[in-house]
């Protein structure tokens, strides 16, 4: 596998992107290409196909602190958290979500997934470590 990446998607991230892609395949068919929804998964689609893989091990798209293995791409409300593993030029999307408007809520959802074991599979299947949870706490996000 030369210069390609492959691209991977666990279930949580793919469940998503199929409710995405749902939602705007229901706004085009009633002819509705304008919609935000449509908007928001051809932005989707374009971060997966295009933005990701052109720059996926960037530092600056690093998250931190336990997190730091796992990278994520962030533009206006769409939010999409992967790991990647350079020498096999793979990445595992774990988490994909549109954002509500508390950039933070996303993201402590997300690192409650992580710290909690979701995606320890992934994290092994690239031959990472999953984050040390020792002496960590995370209340899960309660409405």
């Amino acid at each position: 596998m030369s210069g390609l990446l492959q691209i991977q998607l666990t279930a949580t991230a793919e469940t998503s992107y199929m409710e995405f892609s749902d939602e705007a395949k229901s706004c085009t068919s009633k002819g509705d290409d304008c919609n935000p929804k449509v908007k928001f998964f051809r932005m989707l689609n374009e971060a997966l196909t295009k933005t990701i893989p052109s720059d996926p091990f960037n530092q600056k798209m690093a998250l931190s602190g336990p997190l730091s293995s796992i990278f994520r791409f962030s533009c206006e409300d769409l939010r999409v958290c992967y790991l990647g593993q350079g020498q096999e030029r793979r990445i595992i999307v774990l988490y994909i979500c549109q954002d509500s408007g508390e950039e933070n809520d996303s993201y402590a959802t997300f690192a409650y997934m992580v710290m909690s074991g979701k995606f320890d599979s992934a994290f092994a299947s690239l031959g990472l470590e999953p984050p040390d949870r020792r002496g960590f706490f995370l209340a899960p996000n309660i409405n």
